[in-house]
């Protein structure tokens, strides 16, 4: 494995990553083979994941929302929200413990400050590894924010 410049922002990535951990550049297509092959994986439990030991799944529903964040200041994928919890998607191993997240959206921005709960012990077809945080004192506006993201029933 390598370090390599992105052409897009000029910072060093490994050689063997699908795309630019700092600007995105090449998570298109990442994005489109994720969402062709996570269609289902919002509703149906992931036997690959591995729980912390004595901690539960979220409880509250999740939504399905994708876009990028910031974990600790690197980027990644959010696949899912919930006013509890967020399962990401990333080229690195999340550190255990507390983890900070930036997520904006349109107007929305919030700084969010969590828990690891989970991290898959099966790296996706891009190498990436799937984690869930669980949210631990939302800001001001952010329940407000997913409850406009729930779908009607």
């Amino acid at each position: 494995m390598a370090l390599i410049v992105c052409s897009e922002c000029s910072g060093n990535r490994s050689d063997t990553a699908s795309w630019c951990p700092h600007c995105g550049l090449g998570m298109s297509q990442v994005l489109d083979e994720l969402r062709r092959s996570c269609a289902d994986a919002a509703a149906a439990p992931n036997p690959g994941e591995a729980a912390m030991p004595g901690v539960e799944k979220r409880r509250h529903p999740r939504i399905e929302h994708r876009t990028f964040v910031r974990v600790d200041g690197q980027t990644a994928m959010l696949f899912n929200i919930s006013r509890s919890g967020l399962k990401l998607s990333s080229p690195f191993q999340p550190r255990p413990g507390r983890v900070d997240v930036e997520l904006e959206a349109g107007e929305y921005s919030f700084a969010l400050q969590g828990s690891v709960r989970w991290v898959s012990n099966r790296r996706s077809f891009s190498n990436l590894v799937d984690f869930g945080v669980e949210i631990s004192d939302p800001p001001n506006g952010y329940l407000d924010f997913v409850g406009q993201l729930t779908p009607e029933r």
